[in-house]
């Protein structure tokens, strides 16, 4: 018959209820991050607050691309200067920037992707209409609006690499990345009505 030391079965059953404790804090902490994420989406600020992010990087030479919540209270900005891409990160609502890191193309959407993949649930959030951009995408005129667009700027002699809805001080625009004898171009274009709200080099 085989004696088991009762200092052995103790041992044995805190690892254990450390194990779970470990993995019930993990959970919390993803849980907390994604509640986080969710409070800067539903924000009723959110959309100014974006925006005015968005006006003080184009003060700053850049062009914002995206900008993704990232729990915690901070957001991350998607951004290029000088046809270079940065990661820009800020906390949330105050805009003060925590780090700003230049990138190659192919690892900033990595790095985009991976962040939609750990956040599923902006996705669900965009699904509930609250956000222009989706509201607009799902009107049955957009997409002749937006081939529209492609076709007014092509006549104008660009060539276009990216065309998106966004907004601006809570109007539509297209946001327009073309080229033009061998420059490249940044253009915002309103929406319905299509005209030219900017055009300038980048």
């Amino acid at each position: 018959m085989t004696i088991i030391k009762r200092s052995t079965v103790k041992a044995a059953i805190s690892a254990s209820l450390a194990v779970a404790l470990l993995g019930t804090t993990i959970g919390s902490t993803a849980m907390a991050s994604n509640h986080g994420e969710h409070q800067i989406y539903r924000d009723a600020n959110f959309g100014q607050i974006k925006q005015q992010l968005r006006q003080d990087l184009r003060s700053d030479g850049y062009y914002l691309m995206d900008i993704e919540a990232d729990g915690n209270n901070r957001i991350n900005a998607y951004a290029k200067k000088n046809n270079k891409p940065y990661e820009l990160k800020y906390t949330y609502p105050g805009l003060k920037l925590i780090s700003s890191t230049q990138k190659d193309w192919s690892k900033v959407w990595e790095d985009k992707n991976n962040h939609h993949n750990n956040y599923q649930d902006r996705n669900n959030h965009h699904n509930n209409g609250d956000d222009l951009e989706d509201r607009i995408k799902k009107e049955s005129r957009y997409p002749s609006i937006k081939q529209s667009a492609i076709n007014k700027i092509k006549n104008m002699g660009y060539q276009i690499d990216k065309i998106e809805i966004d907004e601006d001080n809570g109007q539509a625009i297209f946001e327009i990345e073309a080229k033009r004898g061998g420059q490249d171009y940044d253009i915002d274009m309103s929406y319905p009505d299509l005209k030219i709200i900017k055009s300038e080099k980048d």
